[in-house]
C-alpha cells in the first residue's frame, strides 16, 4: 500500500497543480464511500489514474481501462495476465498493458550475473 501512496505522490508533483487532483491511489485502507465514488469518476473520466492494490479488482466492473501499468514481476504469469485483462474489454478499442520489472528479471542483467560469477 505505502508504495501506490508514494507512486500517487511522484505522478501527481509531475503534473501542474490544477491536475493533482486527477491521480489517486485506491487501496483496501479507503473508504466504501471514497471507493465508490472514485471508481465511478474513474469510469466517467473524470480522473485519470488509479495507483491500485488489488483491492481496485474486487468486484469492479469498468470495461475500457486504456492502460493498465503492473510495478513491479512480484506476481505468477497468471496473476498478470489477470491484472492485464482489465484493459479494454470492448473488442473495438485498443489498449496497453505495461509490466515495470525489476532489472534483476531481465535477461541482460541475468547474463551479466552469470559471466561475474564465471569470473570467480
Amino acid at each position: 500500500i505505502p508504495e501506490s501512496v508514494q507512486a500517487g505522490h511522484y505522478l501527481r508533483s509531475l503534473l501542474p497543480p490544477e491536475y493533482c487532483d486527477k491521480i489517486k491511489w485506491f487501496n483496501s485502507e479507503m473508504s466504501d464511500h471514497f471507493k465508490a465514488t472514485e471508481t465511478v469518476k474513474f469510469a466517467n473520466y473524470e480522473i485519470w489514474g488509479l495507483m491500485a492494490t488489488d483491492s481496485f479488482g474486487m468486484g469492479m466492473d469498468v470495461p475500457d481501462v486504456m492502460i493498465v501499468v503492473q510495478w513491479g514481476a512480484i506476481c505468477t504469469i497468471s496473476t498478470l495476465w489477470q491484472r492485464f485483462g482489465r484493459c479494454v474489454r470492448d473488442p473495438n478499442l485498443e489498449g496497453t498493458a505495461v509490466l515495470f520489472a525489476e532489472k534483476e528479471h531481465l535477461n541482460s542483467e541475468r547474463q551479466k550475473k552469470a559471466k561475474r560469477a564465471e569470473k570467480r
